[in-house]
């Protein structure tokens, strides 16, 4: 009989305790939402313009976002050419963006983005 009675008590303490206890695992939802996010990618083709809210994951340069929804031709982080539309150099019209319609300071592969960031590409005439 005491036996029994241990056993009953001790599955018992075993049930109230694994009911009890908390899970202390991370939510991956958590983890994984700080890990992306979104920006708004605008690209002026000639006459076209594409506007669209792309994701990126965190250490994500302009390139990168760039790269990944468009096909693109680069020189030494210069953007030469997005979807096989290429700059006129003889114009002196090369691809430029803009974040947050300040005009970039860097070339693309220089400048990490951030959530809500707002990107946008076009052709323009260089001056110095």
């Amino acid at each position: 009989m005491k036996k029994i009675s241990r056993l009953i008590v001790t599955v018992l303490s075993f049930i109230v305790l694994t009911a009890c206890s908390t899970d202390s695992a991370p939510s991956s939802s958590n983890s994984a939402s700080s890990d992306t996010g979104t920006v708004q990618l605008i690209v002026q083709e000639d006459s076209n313009t594409i506007d669209e809210t792309v994701t990126f994951e965190k250490g994500d340069t302009v390139m990168d976002v760039l790269q990944d929804n468009y096909e693109v031709e680069e020189t030494d982080g210069f953007i030469t050419a997005i979807d096989g539309i290429t700059q006129d150099e003889e114009a002196g019209k090369y691809w430029m963006f803009t974040i947050n319609d300040e005009l970039a300071p860097k070339a693309a592969d220089q400048i990490k983005v951030k959530n809500g960031d707002k990107i946008e590409f076009y052709q323009d005439v260089y001056a110095n």
